[in-house]
C-alpha cells in the first residue's frame, strides 16, 4: 500500500477518545510528523478545540504531547532497536506490559507508552552507540521544555501503513531501571585548563581510592578499574591512547552490566584518565569532548555483554 492509495479516514473519533483518557492531542500533517499548530502550547484535551481542528483537517494525523499527558514513550526502531530492547529488558527482569503501538515502519517499529514519573521525568533522547538509552531505542519524554511528541493510531505513516494499537493495556509506570538509565548524569568535557588540571589530579588520586567492595569479585573489579585508569592516565601521544581508552571502556562496561561496578564511577574515572592523557587538550583542535565520546562508545558496547565474575571470560 502507498500513501496515495491508503483509504481516507476521519480521525476525529480517535482524537476525542484519547482526550477522554487525559491525552493531549494536536493535528499533524497526514503521513508526516509535522505539526499543524504550535503543539508545545496548544496541545489539548478540550473536545471543542479538537472538534474545530479536525473539522478543518479531517484526515490529519493525531499528535500526542507527552508532557501535558504525563507520558514517557519508548520508541523501538527496527531490528537494531528490537535487539537493544530485548537485551535491556532481559537484563532487568523482563518487559513491563503497557499500552503499545506499531508504527508502520517497513522494518518494524513499536512505541511503548508509559506513565511518566512525577519527579524528574526523563526528557527526549536518541539512542545510538554513543548516547541515549541504547542503539535504536529513543525516548519521547515529559522532561524539560515542551517535552516530546509521538503519533497515535490510526494515523498514517509515511510508508503508507497506519499506526495501530498492538496492546490496548492500561498505562504502566515507567520502570525504575529505565528511569534511572534515562536520567543518569553525563560527564561534561573539560572546557578550560583548570578543569583539565582537576581531572588529572583525580586520575592520579584514583589509584589510592579506598576499596569499599566487600566480595572478592567486586574487589577484583575495583582493582581492574583502578589499574586501567592509572595506566591510561600516563599514556603518551601517538601511543594508541584513544584505542586503549575505548578498549578499557568496553572491558569495564561488561563489569558494569554484570553488576560489579557502578556506571557513573567508571565513566568519571575513564574520562578523567583520558583527559589526563591529553585527549581533550585544547591545543588539539576539533577534539574537545573526545575522551567522553570514546568512553561512551566503549561502555555501550561492553554493557551488551555482561561479565559477572573473574572466571567469566
Amino acid at each position: 500500500m502507498t500513501t496515495q492509495s491508503a483509504p481516507p479516514m476521519c480521525m476525529l473519533p480517535a482524537a476525542l477518545a484519547l482526550a477522554t483518557r487525559g491525552i493531549s492531542v494536536f493535528p499533524v500533517r497526514i503521513a508526516t510528523k509535522k505539526p499543524m499548530v504550535p503543539w508545545g502550547r496548544e496541545a489539548t484535551t478540550d473536545p471543542g478545540v479538537i472538534g474545530r481542528w479536525w473539522a478543518r483537517w479531517p484526515h490529519a494525523n493525531i499528535g500526542v504531547a507527552c508532557k501535558p499527558s504525563g507520558l514517557t514513550i519508548v520508541d523501538v526502531d527496527g531490528p537494531v532497536g528490537r535487539a537493544s530492547w530485548a537485551t535491556l529488558t532481559g537484563r532487568h527482569g523482563g518487559h513491563v506490559p503497557t499500552a503499545s503501538v506499531t508504527t508502520g515502519r517497513a522494518d518494524g517499529g513499536v512505541h511503548y507508552w508509559y506513565r511518566a514519573p512525577a519527579v524528574d521525568p526523563p526528557g527526549n533522547s536518541t539512542g545510538s552507540d554513543t548516547g541515549g538509552i541504547a542503539p535504536g531505542v529513543d525516548l519521547r519524554g515529559a522532561g524539560t521544555g515542551d517535552g516530546g511528541m509521538a503519533i497515535a493510531p490510526p494515523s498514517l505513516h509515511a510508508s503508507g501503513r497506519r499506526y495501530q494499537w498492538a496492546d490496548r493495556l492500561p498505562l504502566a509506570d515507567l520502570p525504575a531501571w529505565l528511569h534511572q538509565l534515562a536520567t543518569r548524569p553525563t560527564t561534561p568535557a573539560p572546557s578550560n585548563p583548570a578543569q583539565i588540571a582537576a581531572a588529572r589530579r583525580r586520575a592520579t588520586a584514583y589509584r589510592h581510592r579506598p576499596d569499599l567492595a566487600t566480595s572478592r569479585a567486586h574487589r577484583w573489579a575495583a582493582a581492574v578499574l583502578a589499574g586501567e585508569s592509572a595506566d591510561l592516565a600516563v599514556m603518551a601521544p601517538e601511543s594508541g591512547r584513544s584505542d586503549a581508552l575505548n578498549g578499557a571502556a568496553y572491558k569495564l562496561g561488561r563489569l558494569v552490566a554484570g553488576g560489579l561496578l557502578d556506571e557513573a564511577d567508571v565513566r568519571l574515572a575513564l574520562v578523567d584518565a583520558g583527559v589526563a592523557a591529553g585527549l581533550d587538550d585544547p591545543a588539539r583542535k576539533g577534539k574537545g569532548g573526545s575522551a567522553a565520546r570514546t568512553v561512551e562508545s566503549g561502555l555501550r558496547a561492553g554493557m551488551r555483554r555482561p561479565r559477572t565474575c573473574v572466571e567469566d571470560r
